[in-house]
């Protein structure tokens, strides 16, 4: 093995919440450093692959933005299998998404998948007029379902970065203290 390839980590990430949350436009925002208007729906699931160096080690992360309608129920299981991390996102406007990650979302994955690395993300945190979620219930909700918290902004990239980052982080501390099970 070269020095190379021991630095380099590679891990799945499953990204869901309700529809019109701000999934994609997190991971395009995170993986291009752009925000588009044009919204369109995830039909299924959509790959990203995307890389961060934390301490001089490589860590591919290969983002699964998931479709948050009903619909995809039984197909989102399917792309759940041998995730590492999970982001659990929710629009910090409607609160009805905020309610879900603990109704829907986490028993879902739950189902699933179990030793994840978990990650809550509200979204939309710039429609401050239109806010209606608290960051405390926000980071009451982090602490519940056992998840780090941040709240993001796609539009001006607020904490887009920095949840990636936190989140490649925590998978590669994991990563090294339990090397025998990765």
């Amino acid at each position: 093995m070269t020095r190379e390839e021991a630095e380099t980590y590679l891990f799945k990430v499953i990204i869901c919440g309700d529809y019109a949350v701000g999934k994609t436009s997190l991971v395009r925002r995170f993986s291009t450093g752009k925000f588009t208007f044009d919204y369109k729906t995830t039909l299924a699931v959509n790959l990203i692959n995307t890389e961060v160096t934390i301490e001089g080690f490589r860590i591919d992360l290969t983002v699964w933005d998931t479709a948050g309608q009903e619909r995809f129920q039984n197909l989102r299981k399917e792309y759940y299998k041998n995730a590492k991390a999970v982001i659990f996102v929710y629009d910090l406007t409607r609160p009805e998404s905020y309610h879900h990650i603990e109704e829907r979302w986490k028993p879902e994955v739950d189902s699933t998948i179990q030793g994840y690395t978990p990650l809550l993300i509200g979204t939309k945190e710039d429609l401050v007029e239109q806010r209606v979620v608290t960051q405390r219930s926000g980071e009451n909700l982090g602490r519940r379902i056992g998840a780090a918290y941040l709240e993001t902004s796609a539009l001006s990239g607020k904490n887009v970065e920095k949840a990636f980052h936190d989140l490649a982080r925590l998978l590669l501390t994991k990563a090294l203290t339990k090397p025998n099970q990765e």
